[in-house]
Order: C-alpha cells, then sequence, then structure tokens
C-alpha cells in the first residue's frame, strides 16, 4: 500500500480556495479543497505526498509532524505521539511522550497545524475554515474534542461530518455515479484505526443515509499488532529474544509489520529478514497465514456489514454498490469477503486515501456558497442535500416503578432519520415531588451504563401536594444542524422547562483549552 505523491504543478499556487476539508485519521490524513472548475482536489503537503502521517515528534519546544516523526519512532520512540484519534475524548493519550501525559485534542491540533500550513504554502491564501469529518460511530465527547483539537489549530469548524456520509458525497458527484443514477450505495471504510459502515441512497447531489454501525476501535493498526505479536514469536522461538520488552522494539516490529502487511497485499508470500540489535530472524510468511492470523478482525467488520444489513432491513439484490474507503480495504481479504457475503463485487474506482477529504471539500463549498438548509422545515436551496441518522441512541434516565432500578429510557434509537421529534410520557416517583430532573444520555446499557451523559433538564418549583404518579411529559426535538432540545413539561400544572444541546457546534468554551499553554514550534 504505498503512499500516493502529486507533483508540484497538480495545484495551481494562485487558487483562491474558500474552505477546505479535512479527513483527519488515525494514521494518515489528508486536506483537500475545491478548484475554481467545481472538481474537488487533494492538496499535497510539503513533501509532495496526498497523505500525512498522524504522527507527531516532540522534542522539548519543538514539533514535528509526519513522516519525519513516523521514521523517528525507530530511535525515539518515547519521543513520538501516534494514533491519537483512538484516544479522542479521554483525558490523555495512552503513553507518555517526551515524559508528557498530552492531550489527545492537542496531539490532534499538531497534525492539523501541519495540514493548514501545507495548504496556505501550496495555494497562497489563509486557510481559516474547515469542515472535518470523524467515524459515524464516534460519540459526543470524542467530536467536541475533535473540535477543541481544530480550535487550538486556528481552525473554525464550519462542520462536523461523519467519515461514510463524506465519501458518499465524493462518490455521488463523481462521473460514475452520473452515469450509473440513484443508486442505494454501502460504504464500507476500514481506516488506520477506525471501522464504518454505512447505508447511503446516492442521487448526485441528494445523500441520505439509511443506517450505521461500526466500531471506533477497530482498524488497520489491529492488523499490524496481530503481525507484531507474530513477530515478536519468532523472534523469542528462533533468536531467544523478545523484542516486545522494550519501546524500540516495539516500534520496530510495529514498522516491520506494517512493511510485512503492505507486501502481502500484492503478493502471496514475503520472505522475512530481519535483524534487531545482534538478533537475526530469517523466516517467510504467507498470505494464508497472514489472513488466519487476522481472521478474528475481519470476522468482527463482517458481522457489522450483516448487523446493519439486517436492522435496515434491506436485502442484498437492493444494494446497487459496495464503496470502500479507507487504506486498509487495499487487503485483499477484504474485497474477497465481502464480495462472498454480498455477491457484489466492490467498487474500487473511488480513491480509498481520497474520497473522505474530497466529500469533506464538497461539503465546505457548498456551506460556503449558502447551499446547505440549516432547517429541514424549509424547502432547501439547489445544491448539495444532505440527511443522515444518529449512530446512537438517545435517551432519558429514570427508575423503573416496578423493580425500582435505574433505566436508560430510550427516545430516538439508533438509525433515526434526523430530523425527529418524539414525546413520551413518565410519571413523577413520590408524593410531593417538588423537581424533575432529566439526564439525557446517548448510548449505553438498559440500566444507564456505558452511555454518554449529554445535560440535564431539570424541571423545578412544582407546586405542593402533587402526588406519586403525576404525569411528566418528555419530548425529543433532534434538528437536521445538529440542534437537540429536550423538553420536560407537566401537562397537569403547565409546569415545564428546556435545554438545548448543540451537537456539531463550531462553538467551543474557551474552559476548553485554558490549560493548553505549551510553547511549541512546528517544524517543517
Amino acid at each position: 500500500m504505498p503512499e500516493p505523491t502529486v507533483s508540484e504543478s497538480t495545484v495551481k499556487p494562485n487558487a483562491k480556495p474558500q474552505v477546505v476539508g479535512i479527513d483527519l485519521g488515525t494514521t494518515f490524513s489528508a486536506i483537500a479543497y475545491v478548484d475554481h472548475r467545481g472538481e474537488p482536489q487533494t492538496i499535497p503537503n510539503s513533501e509532495g505526498d496526498l497523505v500525512t502521517p498522524s504522527a507527531a515528534l516532540i522534542e522539548n519546544d519543538e514539533v514535528t509532524v509526519g513522516k519525519q516523526a513516523l521514521k523517528a519512532q525507530l530511535t525515539l520512540p518515547s519521543q513520538v505521539a501516534t494514533f491519537a484519534k483512538r484516544d479522542i475524548g479521554k483525558d490523555a493519550i495512552a503513553r507518555t511522550v517526551n515524559g508528557q501525559q498530552l492531550k489527545p485534542e492537542v496531539v490532534e491540533s499538531l497534525i492539523l497545524q501541519r495540514l493548514k500550513r501545507d495548504a496556505e504554502k501550496r495555494l497562497g491564501v489563509d486557510v481559516k475554515q474547515a469542515v472535518i469529518t470523524v467515524p459515524a460511530y464516534f460519540n459526543e465527547p470524542k467530536r467536541r474534542a475533535t473540535m477543541r483539537a481544530a480550535e487550538l489549530a486556528g481552525l473554525e469548524t464550519l462542520a462536523i461530518i461523519n467519515e461514510p456520509t463524506s465519501a458518499a458525497i465524493a462518490y455521488g458527484l463523481s462521473k460514475q455515479s452520473e452515469i450509473l443514477g440513484p443508486q442505494t450505495v454501502l460504504v464500507y471504510d476500514l481506516g488506520g484505526g477506525t471501522f464504518d459502515v454505512s447505508l447511503v441512497h446516492v442521487d448526485r447531489t441528494d445523500i441520505k443515509v439509511l443506517a450505521t454501525d461500526g466500531n471506533a476501535m477497530l482498524g488497520g493498526v489491529d492488523w499490524d499488532r496481530c503481525l507484531v505479536r507474530w513477530l515478536d514469536d519468532q523472534f523469542a522461538t528462533h533468536c531467544g529474544v523478545r523484542l516486545s520488552e522494550t519501546d524500540s522494539g516495539v516500534a520496530f516490529l510495529m514498522h516491520e509489520a506494517n512493511e510485512l502487511k503492505h507486501a502481502l497485499s500484492s503478493r502471496t508470500e514475503v520472505k522475512v529478514l530481519l535483524t534487531y540489535q545482534t538478533a537475526t530472524l530469517k523466516t517467510k510468511l504467507t498470505r494464508e497465514q497472514f489472513e488466519d492470523l487476522t481472521a478474528h478482525l475481519l470476522d468482527r467488520t463482517r458481522f457489522t456489514v450483516r448487523k446493519l444489513i439486517k436492522e435496515s432491513e434491506t436485502e442484498w439484490s437492493e444494494v446497487d454498490q459496495i464503496v470502500l474507503v479507507g487504506g486498509s480495504t487495499r487487503l485483499p481479504q477484504v474485497v474477497t469477503m465481502l464480495t462472498s457475503l454480498s455477491g457484489i463485487e466492490p467498487n474500487q474506482m473511488v480513491s480509498p486515501d481520497e474520497a473522505i477529504a474530497h466529500g469533506a471539500a464538497l461539503y465546505a463549498d457548498a456551506i460556503s456558497r449558502r447551499k446547505i438548509p440549516t432547517d429541514r422545515s424549509h424547502s432547501p436551496e439547489p445544491g448539495l442535500n444532505i440527511s443522515d441518522v444518529n449512530a446512537h441512541d438517545l435517551g432519558v434516565l429514570g427508575i423503573d416503578v416496578e423493580t425500582q432500578l435505574r433505566t436508560n429510557y430510550v427516545m430516538i434509537k439508533r438509525n433515526t432519520p434526523i430530523p425527529t421529534t418524539l414525546t413520551a410520557r413518565f410519571e413523577t416517583l413520590r408524593n410531593n415531588q417538588r423537581s424533575v430532573v432529566v439526564e439525557v444520555v446517548e448510548g449505553g446499557d438498559r440500566r444507564g451504563r456505558y452511555g454518554t451523559h449529554l445535560g440535564r433538564c431539570v424541571l423545578g418549583g412544582l407546586p405542593q401536594g402533587l402526588p406519586a404518579g403525576t404525569p411528566v411529559d418528555v419530548t425529543f426535538r433532534y434538528t437536521h444542524n445538529g440542534l437537540m432540545t429536550i423538553e420536560a413539561r407537566l401537562p397537569k400544572t403547565g409546569h415545564q422547562a428546556s435545554i438545548v444541546v448543540e451537537r456539531h457546534s463550531s462553538v467551543v468554551s474557551s474552559d476548553s483549552i485554558d490549560d493548553f499553554d505549551a510553547e511549541w514550534t512546528l517544524l517543517e
């Protein structure tokens, strides 16, 4: 899986993009814009590559992002931050870097700064606004942390868009889609660190997401780690040493595992000749062995695809195309599995590395031209029209009257088309209850565990003497532009309260970045 490159002359230096689209990936990232002809173009970085490794080398007050940082893993493993997207939404990335516990959004901001700077140099204009893509299965903390990263990088987030949706936009506006007409498309997105699958109806500029599913902790790096364990065992068996017991040994194994994976994508067998310090390993690995080592990972994606098709009540005969997105879809086992499962040979005409960034650029261009409707109650203007679904259940936490146990009552089920409004009736628990608290939660199990709290609506000042069992109506309104309003109302008295959750908003509280005080210089 070689990294794509482009010549210096591909992008005109006097191009004047208003906005950009960014595919902020786990292992590689890309940035694109729409040129004067209305065509999306990937902006090459300063090294001429279309994708930039999502890695940051941190040395005191200096930071290097990209290919050089990736190379530095072999010699300075403790100073390189990788896979920050896996930890986005958490307090810190999984391991310390240069002795520091770094916030994932800080690392992501460094990658965004590099993309922004390279784009500005190539195009000769300031880049201040962007549409940034995220996995469809990202929860709210991960989406908000991504927006914080953009703010730290000096970018205004025009919108957060799901990666499969972005890929569907790029496909929908492609020449092939124009020829074929309206289609139902399965977008299978296996990137470096995340996996998404979405069923989308594509009719040129009309993109309607029917259902989505995925796993924010499954991607190509997991295939690499399977090879790392195999190589580690081979060194232990044949050389009497375990490389995994040192940081530099792990970095060496990760690098070689990735190289092996790429080689086995085009060859059925590779010779393995590796030397680490005084240990030399000489063996071979076949594609069949590799696929056996990683079969459980592929099975997880197969299960998710089947689940999506079943839950969306779709037959394979109704699916017109399978579009592959993400560098890991170059693995032959992916194409073989999908063909066997669906009877459809996947469409490989769309660039797996560029499609998501291209779709984001087209979406950004449409926003800048005021073609995206913000309220679906109004007729949309001509242009790009996108209808999405919510990826997770949205509910309220309450107490079950019969069991007296906390219960997560789902108000809006996952894969419900947006916009939507739903009202459910609850009851007060006690006599003379003076307030009602509505806890809004995303995801989680039936008891509310493992969910993400989005907000709390408090209906207070209730009159004295209300009996237990007094009706309380709770209404969820989820609009096309990501605003979610939760209202609680007592029909008996007229008391009501509401909160608004601004999902995907570009407004980020300054409190969220007060602790980012590192003065780093981003090197060339």
